[in-house]
């Protein structure tokens, strides 16, 4: 009885042992699945962690390409913009200024070519009237009479008055009736105090030309020359009578000799002539010195013309003054734009630098320093940029 029951409890306790065992080996087993599929899990899980973590450094980088990208557009366009400022403003300055001396060459062209074309016209004169002078002393074969020498004296008259004042009936009258009914070759009205100067025309040729006759002995020579002197002092004492006119003229006259010959003879030889001429204030004048006194004429003329306009010159002086004043404070403010663009351009160039060198940085994973980069690139974009 005693063994069976202690084979009872052998047995049960065999049975527990197995049972024991047999549980003990289905939870070890259970763990051994159960650690495997954590561990594949975990490993799973690293897996995407890692996937989602490279497509974010693949996004990131992505964002970033494109923010480095649009940055340089951005800063490219601006650089573009400010270029083509610059260059429009350079390109209307440079128009401005070549106008400004395009028109003041114009002016100094224009004023050249009138005074080289009134050189021209008194060089003309003067060769005309040396050709003139040359053959005078030939004229006895055409000049076969008083009144063709007398018209040929008035039509050289009138030429020299026509090349200094033009038809300018202001300046001179030709044939013009007095209150003693003589009939005066020329008027030359001149500005006060001189009035209206007469200028008439005389031709003693014929005796000049006999004293000149190889063929002429010497007491006829001396005759001649008499006789000669006595025609030119006709003339003189007839302009004093006829043309010079208290309160109607002026207080002298020209006799006006068409011949240089024939003026260089009596201011040669006569020397009684040239004073009585004096004495009578008829003075005696050739085709060259005519010119010299009409052009001195002229001279007061515009002379008394600028005087009676120096109100408005200096008028116009002081507009000149004020466009150039004007045109001052436009430079100056011209100026300053270029100083301030070039300031700009400069502070673009260092900011352009640190963005590159901030996207080097970025791109070399440089967390530490992007992260101040960060910040200092808000600090710019608040105001606060540190050249």
């Amino acid at each position: 009885m005693d063994n069976n029951v202690f084979l009872i409890v052998l047995l049960f306790l065999t049975m527990m042992f197995l049972i024991i065992v047999f549980v003990a080996f289905i939870l070890s087993r259970n763990r051994m699945k159960q650690q495997l599929f954590f561990k594949d899990a975990l490993t799973q899980t690293v897996n995407k962690n890692n996937e989602e973590i490279d497509s974010l450094r693949q996004q990131m980088m992505q964002d970033f390409l494109l923010f480095q990208t649009n940055i340089l557009n951005s800063i490219k366009g601006d650089f573009n913009q400010l270029n083509e400022s610059t260059v429009n403003r350079l390109v209307n300055i440079e128009t401005k200024v070549n106008e400004s001396l395009l028109q003041g060459f114009e002016r100094t062209n224009k004023a050249f070519t009138n005074v080289l074309e009134q050189m021209a016209r008194i060089d003309e004169t003067q060769q005309n009237l040396k050709s003139l002078s040359s053959n005078i002393t030939n004229l006895q074969n055409v000049l076969t009479d008083k009144k063709t020498r007398g018209i040929y004296g008035e039509i050289e008259l009138y030429s020299i008055l026509e090349s200094v004042f033009g038809n300018n009936e202001q300046r001179f009258s030709r044939q013009v009736k007095l209150s003693n009914d003589s009939i005066a070759d020329c008027v030359l009205h001149a500005p006060e105090p001189l009035g209206d100067i007469i200028i008439d025309s005389k031709f003693p040729l014929e005796n000049f030309n006999r004293m000149y006759d190889e063929n002429v002995s010497s007491q006829d020579l001396i005759r001649i020359k008499a006789e000669f002197k006595r025609d030119v002092a006709k003339h003189i004492k007839d302009i004093k009578t006829k043309y010079i006119i208290p309160g109607e003229t002026a207080e002298m006259a020209y006799m006006f000799i068409p011949a240089e010959a024939i003026f260089a003879e009596i201011y040669g030889h006569h020397t009684d002539l040239i004073q009585m001429s004096y004495e009578l204030k008829v003075y005696l004048v050739s085709p060259t010195t005519l010119m010299a006194y009409i052009t001195a004429i002229k001279a007061i003329y515009l002379g008394q013309e600028r005087n009676d306009r120096v109100i408005e010159i200096q008028q116009e002086f002081i507009r000149l003054s004020r466009e150039f004043e004007r045109f001052s404070d436009r430079f100056a403010n011209v100026t300053k734009d270029f100083d301030k663009t070039y300031r700009d351009i400069q502070n673009v160039n260092i900011t352009s630098d640190k963005i590159i060198k901030r996207f080097k940085q970025i791109e070399a994973v440089q967390l530490d320093e992007t992260t101040q980069s960060h910040k200092a690139i808000g600090d710019e974009e608040n105001g606060f940029e540190k050249d």
